[in-house]
């Protein structure tokens, strides 16, 4: 049985100082671009992905409210 992670399972874990992370597979090409990006910018991997997604999210949602305008 699969265990679900729950709430209380993820508050525990920020509590204890650790961080849930979820495995991500990417090919050799965008793998050594991204690398490029963390070495220009001084970024880990994680943090730089981060950023990218959140960017992206914000950049979504603001095109969103600009079509439901």
């Amino acid at each position: 049985m699969k265990h679900m992670i729950t709430e209380s399972d993820m508050e525990q874990t920020k509590k204890d100082g650790k961080e849930i992370r979820k495995s991500l597979a990417v090919d050799p090409a965008t793998y050594d671009l991204l690398m490029e990006i963390c070495k220009i910018e001084d970024r880990t991997i994680i943090d730089q992905l981060k950023r990218l997604i959140r960017n992206e999210r914000n950049r979504l949602a603001r095109t969103q409210e600009h079509e439901s305008v």
